[in-house]
């Protein structure tokens, strides 16, 4: 097409024209704003003990000038690895905290990516959508000791709900007022005459 342009009898002017055309096209095609992400950490190496749930912190930023939706999710193992939230909104500078939850029976090296995708609600301009990849590596090990004390500790957290914490008051009540209904009856009983 320049070849053309040049080969024919068009103006210099002309030739400016178009050539200042052109540029400007590239430029305004290139003047999409896409909205930002922040995730601290970078990358995530986890070790854990095979049947335990174990919970990471990782802490999303909008760093961008504009409010957005955050997506999370995880690229695969998806039914051991949960993120907790998995949508959310930022406004210009927020910070969230997402809990990932991981538990897995099987022992093993697993590598994945958590994806955080930030999508733009502004409906005043065109915005690309903006992502970023953290790279997770968890090692699940077997560990006798280490899960004898986890079964313990969840046995506990368990009872301290506060149905059975309720529960367990109530047998003990039961028991120390049949204790002291006894011990009254055996002093009853000694002190009457025969």
């Amino acid at each position: 097409m320049l070849q053309k342009l040049r080969n024919s009898k068009i103006s210099n002017g002309v030739r400016k024209i178009l050539l200042i055309l052109i540029i400007i096209s590239f430029l305004a095609a290139n003047s999409v704003q896409a909205v930002a992400v922040k995730v601290k950490p970078s990358e995530i190496k986890i070790e854990a003990n095979a049947g335990v749930l174990i919970e990471h912190e990782i802490i999303i930023e909008n760093p961008g000038e504009n409010v957005a939706l955050f997506e999370v999710y995880l690229d695969n193992f998806s039914d051991w690895i949960k993120a907790k939230p998995e949508s959310f909104v930022l406004e210009s500078g927020e910070m969230q905290k997402v809990i990932l939850e991981i538990k897995n029976e099987e022992i093993g090296v697993f590598s994945t990516m958590i994806s955080v995708v930030a999508k733009s609600l502004s409906e005043r301009k065109f915005k690309a959508n903006s992502g970023v990849k953290i790279p997770l590596e968890i090692r699940v090990i077997q560990r006798e000791e280490s899960n004898f004390l986890a079964a313990v500790s969840q046995n506990i957290k368990r009872f301290l709900d506060s149905r059975s914490l309720i529960f367990v008051f109530s047998i003990i009540l039961v028991l120390v007022l049949a204790i002291i209904c006894i011990k009254r009856r055996k002093s009853i009983l000694k002190d009457e005459p025969r």
